[in-house]
């Protein structure tokens, strides 16, 4: 488990977010009766090769060793439909909402971010493409750019801490630039198991160090399982008790009970799932900010900053307003975040 705190020079703040959800809404049972595409190229192929070998590997992956947490099935509340991007690749989701993350950053200057980190859990399509270099490229981070992945929405928690822990120890870094997508193509299923259907979309988050204005990371904790649970299970679910124990270290680490925050935002995952999480977690249900759960499916990766872009949209906010956000991977994984808005 990682905690990082704003003591001192581990102080982060997010400067502009920017989202990208496709207009194209499919319902569920239809996406698991559509063809999968031929093959209409030497790469195309090579691709859905990889494709369908990481599918095969999960179908027989042996079931690891017990988790210190006991996982427990969830009666879900599944999308009725779900963004699908018909067009745009993985990159050029990401590409959009990193420049509109920059154009957003309250400098009048063109802003060119010291560090890009990408999150995702799906594969770009184009085997010859990285995202992070495509970014990189395209921008001029004066950093190496890297991907976190596999985490599925903790991927981001873990990039807020990574670019905290970087900026802690490097004074030459100010700026790190977030960028979360996600499209998934056949032979992938976008079904997790009954928990939710995975949706196509992007999002960007813009951190800054130091004192500006804006939602300062109060308290910020990121927990995954042991190496033996790298596999992973047959039956995907949510550790609920380890989700419930990082809320309540992450509280505790940012001084603050549970009844502080003025929004609550839980993954898009299923509501029954979120209501349970906040009930153990003694978080009031009344302040959940869960808009519309099932109007475009789950963004996996792109899922906490999409919708802190979008709660952030319909605000207007005062110094010491706060919000909680968490998050679950399919393996046991949690992470839980605090933002606090500082005016000054």
């Amino acid at each position: 488990m990682y905690v990082a705190t704003d003591h001192g020079h581990r102080q982060i703040c997010v400067v502009s977010t920017a989202r990208y959800v496709p207009m194209a809404r499919v319902r569920p049972e239809a996406l698991a009766q559509e063809p999968v595409p031929t093959a209409t190229s030497k790469r195309d192929a090579l691709m859905r090769s990889v494709y369908a070998d990481t599918v095969r590997w999960r179908q027989q992956a042996t079931t690891p060793v017990a988790a210190n947490h006991q996982a427990r099935s969830v009666q879900p509340t599944m999308p009725t439909h779900v963004a699908s991007e018909p067009h745009l690749s993985l990159s050029e989701m990401a590409s959009a909402v990193a420049s509109e993350a920059i154009r957003r950053h309250p400098s009048n200057e063109g802003h060119v971010p010291d560090q890009i980190i990408v999150c995702g859990t799906s594969l770009e399509h184009d085997l010859a493409l990285s995202c992070a270099g495509r970014l990189h490229s395209e921008h001029g981070s004066t950093g190496v750019p890297f991907a976190i992945g596999q985490m599925q929405g903790v991927a981001f928690f873990l990039a807020l801490q990574v670019a905290a822990d970087m900026m802690a120890g490097d004074d030459r870094m100010h700026t790190a630039l977030i960028v979360a997508a996600e499209r998934w193509l056949p032979p992938y299923s976008r079904r997790t198991g009954s928990l939710t259907v995975l949706a196509d979309g992007a999002a960007a988050v813009l951190v800054r160090r130091g004192s500006c204005p804006g939602w300062h990371v109060r308290s910020l904790t990121v927990c995954t399982p042991s190496a033996s649970l790298s596999i992973p299970p047959p039956d995907i679910c949510i550790d609920e008790a380890a989700v419930v124990e990082v809320i309540e270290e992450t509280c505790a680490h940012a001084g603050l009970t549970t009844a502080a925050f003025d929004w609550i935002m839980p993954p898009r995952i299923n509501t029954a799932l979120a209501c349970n999480v906040s009930a153990k977690a003694r978080l009031p249900v009344w302040r959940m900010w869960y808009p519309q759960p099932g109007d475009i499916g789950y963004l996996c990766a792109a899922d906490a900053p999409a919708q802190l872009h979008l709660l952030l949209q319909t605000v207007v906010p005062s110094d010491g307003q706060r919000i909680l956000l968490w998050s679950a991977g399919f393996q046991g994984q949690a992470a839980c975040a605090v933002l606090e808005f500082r005016g000054s």
